[in-house]
């Protein structure tokens, strides 16, 4: 539809509440979002008023939309949140997988429980959770922390299957696990165990405080410094942990603190969530939004906190600082955990500073990475604004880099990565182990590597999506290789190629190249895809190529693991052991003149 049609529309709209899901021409779903009036709401994106850089941007893709009329604004709200997270549109804050928060896990219905790091974690019966846990690094050191004082396992042995002894591990050897294994210690001993670190969990420190205390006076007793020092450091980290507890929360206290700020002028806003787990604070996190014309911080705040719980478990208690959320985040919640979820604005007291000190942390945030943030979105979306301009292209979202990987011919391999809105998408990438070529032929190893991408593309594979743009790695040469590759099995993708000397770009429409000053973000954009492109097929060359290299050596008499890995160590890369001299070999420590005329030959059979 044109936006006359859209407009037209638009009039026709009922004046109740519902969901507009706006669509492309491809017929994606782009945004989604709810309304009390649901024509008036969505007037606003077609009217002549000025718009947003984001609404600008959303505005001039839809090209269809459609609606779903509700009963009630929390039934709107809600279906808003589901479709959000079913579709994952574009324009909508999407919350990525990365931002996952870990978790400690104990499995009580195990025998002989183990603690373990956890993202994501699927509540069942009998599985203690805690946390979550802002940074991994603290996660790591927390979870090193338990071991060392308690000696909990750390195997995967399935103790409900294995009943028979067996010889202690390293860990049990050293006596940092009461090993079970070995039928060290019994069940109900191994439970007090776990119950000690349930308890620390919990916030209750003196059983940690004293075993550190008494290994690290049993160490500096043996004149064992060293170990006594890491003790005392431990001990330390339990003090600092000690005393992050708010004083006037017990240690049950678990509480989610949200605070926005949005500046006067600025069309981004900026959220901090405040974890409070166990009466402390474990941690702060930070998420910037691309506001809409006319979005209040209630409306902002609504999506995001219904994103933020799709799939993290909400505490009983959550602390926001506008009270026009919180009867329809209570009830969304409460209805979708099915257990009471009270969100509430505190007026006085510790949670009314809790909130304050969020919202100031989301102010400093915002302040001093604003600069940070328009540099990254210059390498990011307005890199790819240039770019669209410079050839051409409508809109460019998905670019996929290729690239050639071999050493003198041998196990040739492809490599595809994906960047999607400027940055690197590495879920979507993948790796070609070529299958027609021997021998090092680039040329026919791209062609074969290109064909194989297009019937992808021709399959509709749902791992595959069709790319905006095409990134080869090279000149003229490989750049028609990949074009006939993809006209013959009948693809038309925008395609260019980027030649490393000189970093020119070149298009199939001109044997003559573009150049551009280093400086420029849409240049920058491609480098970073064509160099991401040849370390990901070095590193997968080298994995391949080691295993086979590794084993080949293992057939050498007299040449083990220990003096193989001598030889990775002393040079560093495959390419420089498959590139070295027998003399060259020679001089790795524990390898004589002999085993390096073998091991030369091996490599070069």
């Amino acid at each position: 539809m044109n936006r006359q049609e859209l407009r037209e529309k638009v009039r026709l709209l009922p004046r109740s509440s519902g969901v507009y899901i706006m669509k492309d021409e491809s017929g994606e779903i782009i945004y989604v979002g709810k309304a009390k009036i649901l024509r008036n709401r969505v007037k606003s994106y077609f009217d002549d008023s000025p718009k947003t850089q984001k609404t600008y941007a959303l505005v001039s893709n839809i090209v269809d939309f459609e609606y779903i009329l509700t009963n009630s604004e929390l039934d709107a709200f809600s279906l808003e949140s589901n479709l959000i997270h079913k579709h994952k549109p574009k324009y909508n804050i999407l919350l990525k997988d990365d931002k996952s928060f870990p978790y400690l896990m104990i499995n009580m219905r195990e025998k002989f429980p183990r603690v373990q790091i956890a993202r994501r974690p699927k509540r069942k019966p009998g599985v203690l959770l805690f946390g979550p846990y802002v940074t991994g690094t603290r996660i790591s050191m927390l979870l090193d922390l338990i071991k060392s004082a308690f000696p909990v396992r750390v195997c995967n042995i399935n103790f409900d299957k294995k009943t028979e002894a067996m010889k202690p591990c390293l860990h049990g050897q050293l006596g940092n696990c009461s090993a079970p294994c070995m039928r060290g210690v019994g069940e109900q001993e191994y439970d007090g165990v776990i119950a000690d670190v349930i308890e620390f969990l919990n916030g209750k420190t003196g059983k940690m405080k004293q075993l550190l205390k008494a290994k690290m006076d049993s160490f500096a007793s043996e004149l064992k410094f060293e170990e006594a020092l890491d003790c005392r450091q431990k001990l330390e980290m339990v003090e600092k942990m000690s005393s992050d507890l708010i004083t006037s929360f017990d240690t049950t206290t678990n509480l989610d603190v949200f605070g926005i700020f949005m500046g006067e002028h600025d069309e981004r806003a900026c959220i901090n969530v405040a974890i409070i787990r166990n009466g402390k604070n474990v941690g702060h996190q930070n998420f910037m939004y691309n506001i809409s014309d006319g979005e209040r911080e209630s409306e902002i705040l609504l999506d995001f906190i219904a994103q933020y719980y799709a799939e993290i478990t909400p505490p009983s208690e959550i602390l926001v600082p506008n009270i026009e959320i919180e009867e329809l985040l209570s009830g969304f919640l409460s209805e979708k955990f099915e257990k009471k979820v009270n969100v509430h604005t505190p007026k006085i007291g510790t949670k009314k500073q809790l909130v304050d000190s969020v919202i100031l942390n989301a102010k400093e945030y915002a302040t001093n990475n604003s600069d940070r943030l328009e540099r990254r979105e210059k390498l990011t979306t307005g890199a790819l604004r240039e770019l669209e301009e410079l050839l051409g292209i409508k809109k460019i979202n998905r670019i996929e880099g290729f690239d050639i990987s071999n050493i003198s011919g041998s196990n040739n391999v492809a490599s595809m990565v994906v960047f999607e809105n400027g940055e690197a998408a590495k879920k979507e990438y993948r790796k070609f182990k070529i299958q027609s070529v021997d021998g090092p032929n680039d040329f026919a190893c791209m062609k074969e590597t290109l064909t194989r991408r297009a019937k992808k593309i021709l399959e509709g594979d749902p791992k595959f999506p069709r790319p905006d743009l095409i990134l080869i790695d090279g000149g003229l040469g490989q750049l028609h290789s990949a074009k006939e590759a993809m006209n013959e099995v009948g693809v038309v993708i925008p395609m260019i190629s980027l030649a490393e000397k000189n970093e020119e770009i070149y298009t199939i429409e001109s044997s003559q190249p573009i150049r551009l000053p280093k400086t420029n973000y849409a240049l920058r954009l491609l480098i970073r895809v064509r160099d991401e492109a040849h370390r990901f097929a070095v590193s997968y060359y080298n994995n391949l190529h080691g295993k086979s290299l590794k084993s080949s050596l293992l057939e050498i008499d007299g040449l083990g693991e220990s003096r193989i890995k001598k030889l990775y160590e002393h040079f560093k890369t495959i390419e420089n052991i498959t590139n070295a001299t027998p003399d060259e070999i020679a001089n790795v420590d524990g390898i004589g003149p002999k085993t390096a005329v073998a091991i030369y030959s091996q490599i070069h059979s």
